[in-house]
């Protein structure tokens, strides 16, 4: 019986052997094929490093995901296709050991300064008319995000979905400036009801611990404009307009009269214009 034993564990440690030679063999021969070389050869011309998230005080700026090459995903492609083709490269990303995904307890204050680009931000309070302000974006193709308070959300149910039909970001602000659990969800339920979004950010405009800590309780990131543009938005928008922007607006009458100036400048800058959504994901679009 012992020998039978001794028999059975040699032939296993065998074939296990078998295996790990086979398959270091295997890798042998890929690793001197033509085509895994020249992928092998231009790889670090492709790699991203990932960008931590910055974390300063009670705020947190996202970092950006890196890429890589999956070598063996590339090879397999391009084995099938006979030889070595750039167009065919595959790519995989590498997040940052510091993301803002695990960050729900502090304000993110703007977007990741590598990104070109800055969103505008509407704070709807409950009697606010924003039609001057969507005819402006939507004759300009500019997407924004609009906060919008419970109340308005109930009286205003239509123009919600023409909102989202249009591709704008929507989110809840509060319910009639409650920010108490139940009229907070209830604001956010109604968001989801018209739109089948469910919100992911809260808006502060200085520190609001009720605010904060109720969308940490909800896993929610609580954002803070980089730049609150009110009773003089263009001048402001002018002085302090920096990549990553949060541009933070009220619905007034020098906002509607200036926006589409502040637009002009933005894009005149070389910013493009992104919702909040976007600025402040972390991911790479994976291209060459």
């Amino acid at each position: 019986m012992k020998r039978k034993i001794i028999e059975i564990t040699s032939a296993f440690i065998l074939i296990c052997f078998s295996f790990y030679y086979t398959d270091k063999a295997v890798d042998i021969v890929r690793r001197n094929d033509p085509i895994m070389k020249e992928i092998m050869s231009v790889k670090e011309e492709y790699e991203i490093s990932p960008i931590n998230a910055m974390l300063e005080d009670n705020n947190i700026i996202p970092g950006a995901n890196g890429k890589t090459v999956n070598m063996e995903e590339s090879f397999q492609k391009m084995k099938q296709y006979g030889k070595f083709d750039e167009n065919l490269l595959v790519f995989e990303e590498v997040k940052p050991s510091i993301s803002v995904e695990e960050y729900y307890d502090r304000y993110i204050a703007s977007g990741s300064p590598t990104k070109n680009s800055v969103a505008l931000v509407f704070r709807v309070e409950k009697n606010d008319n924003i039609d001057d302000i969507v005819s402006i974006l939507n004759q300009k193709n500019i997407q924004a995000t609009f906060f919008l308070d419970g109340v308005w959300i109930e009286n205003h149910q239509e123009q919600v979905y023409e909102l989202a039909k249009d591709d704008h970001h929507l989110e809840v602000l509060s319910y009639d400036q409650k920010y108490d659990e139940v009229s907070f969800q209830l604001s956010r339920d109604m968001l989801q009801n018209i739109t089948n979004l469910k919100g992911k950010y809260c808006y502060a405009e200085y520190d609001q611990k009720e605010v904060l800590e109720l969308c940490e309780k909800k896993q929610m990131h609580t954002i803070i404009p980089t730049i609150l543009a009110k009773n003089y938005p263009y001048a402001t928008v002018k002085n302090k307009l920096t990549k990553g922007s949060i541009i933070g607006f009220s619905i007034n009458d020098s906002v509607k009269k200036e926006l589409s100036t502040i637009i002009n400048y933005i894009e005149q800058k070389g910013y493009g214009i992104d919702t909040l959504e976007v600025l402040l994901n972390e991911a790479n679009l994976i291209e060459k």
